[in-house]
């Protein structure tokens, strides 16, 4: 059998698009004599649309499209995703048709940390075993497996940096390629179509790219899998955000303080968008360090992008004066004003000079920063996309790897990331916000780090306090960190948790006026729903009272 498989680019909500598109491939498998042709899960319209689908003129309008694609099933057999809507009832599912005569197959909900398809579409049982020649095809969404010769399987599966999975026996299956904006979670798909026959993979798509391809299921050729690259996640779905949201010749405003942070994304847009559209601001206070200051030279004319510097000295001392016209002196105030009052200027100076080039100002703030709070409103925390905010500071310790190997420079500067030795870390440049003399960043990296991406995924923190006590903790892998942050004194890991659980707790108002993020985890916090206040920590005393013990 000669399939056409189709890795598409499916653009939300953009029918009459992507139904053009849809015939474009259609008309070119025809002429390739291709027996079968095969598109992602919901290709009309995009999987996740939110309560789009409760517009029921937008619902019949949507499956209005169905028959315009079985139009075309005369001269080849089609398959499809697209929602079906009968009866004020809403279905959500996988189409084949061969001259005219149609098979279905209903999508089972999925309820997760991004599917609400219980909240829009209905389930219902139908098989969709279907004769092909000598051949028994099956219809199936992602993973399914039915009896047949040849599974297919259509799929809107994002990627997942930590998720691996696979369907068994022999499939051809077809993914979305590009993104999602929906909500604060920007969704990657990563395409990556294949047919795999015999346990042999037969094709494989470019990941991260759209791609037509027809493959003979009787081929004895095979191909190796591809390994995704987070870097390339990235950068698809900045290009992708910068066109299908922004219109795509927006410029793009970064503030190149010379901290990691930075220094990878705008590495980042000017790998996806190109150096002519970067437009990078170092704004100095008399805390940043000429290191600093070097560091975002450096990167700057190793990316070729514009750089330009200045100090914010003016204006934070113009500030002090105001406020001293309203009787708060310098000498009565906390120290953390005038470090805010900093973020807060280069907030305010990022969005007029987006403004002066009409364009957006990116994110530099990371899952960690996003998790604790450890942010400025209206300062460090303004933007139109948060491109690292669901990567850690350990993963952006790799990403710099990767892009200073794909650029074959060092781009990323050395002096940013730590080095490893006799179970010590070591920085010449430790990470720090530079809002007052000797500031470091207060987390424990790699410890946090760990905290964040497991808490509300695959742990909670009473288990993680629990197997403290019990000791299972020290056979896992955080143990090291633990030890090298001398947290195996139960007073010191009490004292460090009791501040990591309360900030986090008190600063979920800043995570709900962050920007749009793009989502590589479960748990990004563009996706999470919490709930504010917080509740009780009963059951955290409880454990915390034992730990303690521990040391008596």
């Amino acid at each position: 059998m000669k399939i056409a498989v189709v890795t598409m680019p499916v653009m939300n909500g953009r029918c009459e698009e992507n139904f053009q598109y849809m015939t474009d491939k259609i008309e070119r498998a025809i002429r390739d004599e291709a027996d079968l042709v095969m598109f992602p899960q919901n290709a009309v319209s995009g999987y996740l649309l939110g309560d789009c689908w409760n517009d029921r003129e937008w619902c019949r309008y949507v499956d209005s499209f169905n028959d315009r694609i079985l139009d075309y099933s005369d001269k080849i057999a089609i398959v499809w995703g697209n929602i079906r809507y009968r009866g004020g009832r809403l279905f959500n599912c996988a189409f084949y048709a061969k001259d005219r005569q149609t098979h279905m197959r209903v999508k089972k909900n999925a309820d997760s940390f991004l599917y609400q398809d219980s909240r829009y579409f209905c389930e219902q049982d139908i098989q969709s075993a279907i004769e092909f020649g000598d051949d028994v095809i099956a219809l199936n969404f992602h993973d399914e497996l039915q009896i047949a010769d040849l599974n297919l399987n259509i799929d809107a599966q994002p990627y997942l940096y930590d998720q691996t999975w696979e369907v068994k026996g022999s499939y051809v299956y077809v993914n979305s390629v590009g993104i999602a904006a929906i909500g604060k979670n920007v969704v990657v798909y990563p395409g990556g179509s294949r047919v795999v026959v015999n346990r042999n993979l037969l094709y494989e798509a470019p990941l991260f790219q759209e791609a037509y391809a027809l493959v003979d299921t009787r081929s004895d050729q095979v191909m190796q899998p591809q390994t995704p690259s987070m870097m390339d996640a990235l950068c698809m779905a900045v290009r992708e955000y910068d066109e299908q949201v922004l219109g795509g010749n927006s410029p793009w405003i970064i503030g190149l303080s010379g901290g990691l942070d930075s220094s990878v994304n705008a590495a980042l847009l000017t790998y996806a968008l190109g150096k002519e559209r970067i437009f990078a601001y170092q704004l100095s206070s008399s805390y940043n360090r000429s290191i600093t200051i070097a560091n975002a030279r450096q990167e700057a004319e190793a990316l070729g992008i514009s750089l330009h510097s200045g100090s914010i000295e003016k204006l934070t001392n113009a500030t002090a004066q105001v406020l001293e016209e309203y009787g708060y002196h310098e000498k009565d105030r906390e120290t953390l004003v005038t470090e805010n009052i900093q973020a807060r200027i280069r907030g305010h100076l990022l969005s007029t000079f987006a403004q002066i080039h009409h364009g957006v100002v990116c994110n530099n703030g990371n899952k960690v920063e996003v998790a604790l709070g450890y942010c400025t409103l209206y300062g460090d925390a303004v933007g139109a996309l948060g491109l690292i905010g669901d990567l850690t500071k350990v993963q952006l310790f790799d990403l710099a790897h990767e892009i200073n190997a794909r650029y074959e420079k060092e781009v990323i500067p050395a002096s940013l990331l730590p080095s490893f030795s006799g179970g010590a870390i070591s920085w010449e440049m430790p990470p720090s916000a530079e809002l007052k003399d000797d500031q470091l960043d207060p987390m424990k990296w790699f410890y946090h780090d760990y905290l964040v991406e497991h808490l509300q995924k695959d742990m909670t923190i009473e288990q993680f306090m629990r197997s403290y006590l019990d000791g299972s903790i020290w056979e896992s892998e955080i143990a090291t960190w633990m030890k090298y942050y001398q947290l195996d004194d139960p007073y010191a890991f009490i004292a460090d948790l009791d501040w990591f659980i309360s900030t986090m707790r008190r600063n979920a108002f800043k995570r709900l006026q962050t920007p749009p993020i793009i989502m590589i985890s479960e748990n990004a916090f563009g996706n999470r729903t919490e709930m504010q206040p917080a509740g009780d920590l009963a059951l955290y005393s409880e454990l915390k009272e034992q730990i303690l013990h521990l040391k008596k």
